[in-house]
């Protein structure tokens, strides 16, 4: 089994940073190159029972290997025709009891192949790279390590921003950031970035990769930075069986005739007064005034005194003059079928840049993912 010691929801002393080249925000813990270089020995040097491949724990001999993975996280997707794909290259390593961390990374960022091979050298594809290399090692046994043994200045040697970080010691026994997670990371301006993560919690694998991306993605500009994002959503209602669309004022202009005259060339209108789309067949414009009846599976309009109909069904679009459109679906966690209307203007939600925890992923994500079907159950 695979678990942190605590499922973490705080960042609070967990992000250190070496000193030298760029500058380092106050809430960050700037780190000496010095004590970095024996952390990263460290690192690389963890105890037998990390290096254990779980898989082979029960064998006569077990295996006592490091795994890698190597990335190709896009920093700036591809805008066809006019700029190419880019992306960074990330290598991740870790003692072999950790393999379950590589596998929850590539879950989510996908797997870039061999790095031994030539088609998978990021230096030989220049059009798609942006020109930074990252690299992620986990080693959660360096919490043990003192601040003494590190190299740290003792606190009556310390300088002022030191002390506030912690980057020294009264008590010689005193463990570096007080034995708990942290992760540290050594970058330059020309996009070389080695981080080490004290740690096995999942979510500090994949922020690290996430950062890896936002960091590349302000090195490399022309793209937002990876906390950028957001959605255009369109509000969606269940209709029911019936659909009556609502009389519309005779002085509009959003009607079946207006869409003809604007999409002459596009679709061909058929004599019941209805139109196909030539570009995607599954689209059916319908006049303003036509009902929708899943009982009797039909759609109906009035056209020059006559009842017009046509088969409902379940591969086909209806969009309404309006831009609002209705669908035949099948529920998604119950046997049942309604219409579903989709009004046809969306609300764009935008957020340029934030924090983490800060919603990105609130409004990026499907509404229908949010509710939770199953059967209700009631205790007196």
């Amino acid at each position: 089994m695979h678990n942190p010691k605590s499922d973490r929801r705080t960042t609070s002393g967990v992000f250190h940073i070496v000193e030298g080249g760029l500058p380092i925000p106050t809430d960050k813990r700037a780190v000496p190159v010095a004590v970095y270089a024996k952390l990263l020995e460290a690192a690389l040097q963890p105890p037998d029972e990390l290096m254990r491949l779980p898989i082979s724990s029960g064998m006569e001999e077990p295996v006592d290997i490091w795994v890698s993975l190597l990335l190709r996280p896009v920093v700036r997707p591809e805008v066809k025709g006019v700029l190419p794909e880019k992306s960074l290259e990330i290598r991740l390593f870790a003692p072999g009891s950790l393999v379950a961390n590589l596998d929850f990374v590539e879950t989510i960022f996908g797997n870039a192949g061999d790095p031994f091979l030539p088609e998978n050298d990021a230096a030989l594809d220049i059009e798609h790279w942006t020109g930074h290399s990252g690299c992620i090692i986990l080693a959660p046994h360096l919490t043990s390590l003192k601040k003494q043994e590190l190299g740290l200045p003792h606190y009556d040697d310390a300088s002022e921003r030191q002390r506030k970080d912690g980057m020294c010691w009264s008590d010689k026994d005193e463990l570096y950031n007080d034995g708990q997670a942290f992760k540290v990371v050594c970058r330059d301006i020309n996009g070389v970035i080695v981080t080490v993560i004290a740690d096995n919690y999942f979510g500090y694998s994949k922020k690290e990769v996430k950062s890896q991306i936002s960091y590349s993605s302000n090195l490399f500009g022309g793209c937002e930075e990876e906390h950028a994002g957001g959605a255009l959503a369109f509000p969606r209602f269940n209709l029911g069986e019936v659909y009556q669309p609502p009389q519309i004022h005779p002085a509009s202009d959003k009607t079946f005739k207006k869409v003809c005259q604007q999409l002459e060339s596009d679709i061909d209108i058929q004599p019941q007064g209805y139109a196909l789309d030539r570009n995607y067949p599954e689209i059916i414009y319908v006049p303003q005034d036509a009902k929708i009846d899943m009982r009797s599976m039909c759609l109906g309009w009035q056209q020059d005194g006559e009842q017009q109909t046509i088969k409902l069904l379940k591969s086909q679009t209806y969009v309404y003059p309006s831009g609002f459109y209705v669908q035949l679906q099948r529920h998604p966690h119950a046997p049942s079928w309604r219409l579903v209307g989709t009004l046809g203007e969306g609300t764009f939600c935008h957020k340029p840049s934030t924090v983490s925890g800060g919603g990105k992923s609130e409004i990026s994500n499907l509404c229908r993912l949010i509710p939770i079907f199953g059967p209700p159950f009631f205790s007196s």
